[in-house]
């Protein structure tokens, strides 16, 4: 069984194209798959970085914060009172 997918639409350079283009020719994948899988790595990457990030902070007494103490972090941009 696979994970439901969520549409994403974007627009990429035609370098990034051809790319895409000449993985999904040579493993013969689609290239929303192989778009997929180089996301998915990215993901995991960033994850992996947030764990050691947090064992460090920990292991330096810091408390870390989960999603960044800033407002604009969540998407919504911070304005001051006029």
């Amino acid at each position: 069984m696979s994970l439901p997918l969520k549409d994403f639409r974007l627009g990429v350079t035609e370098s990034i194209d051809l790319w895409l283009e000449a993985e999904a020719v040579a493993f013969g994948k689609d290239k929303a798959a192989v778009a997929r899988e180089v996301l998915q790595e990215w993901a995991k990457r960033k994850a992996h970085a947030f764990k050691v990030a947090h064992r460090r902070m920990a292991g330096n007494g810091m408390q870390p914060e989960l999603f960044g103490d800033e407002t604009e972090d969540g998407g919504v941009s911070r304005r001051k009172p006029a």
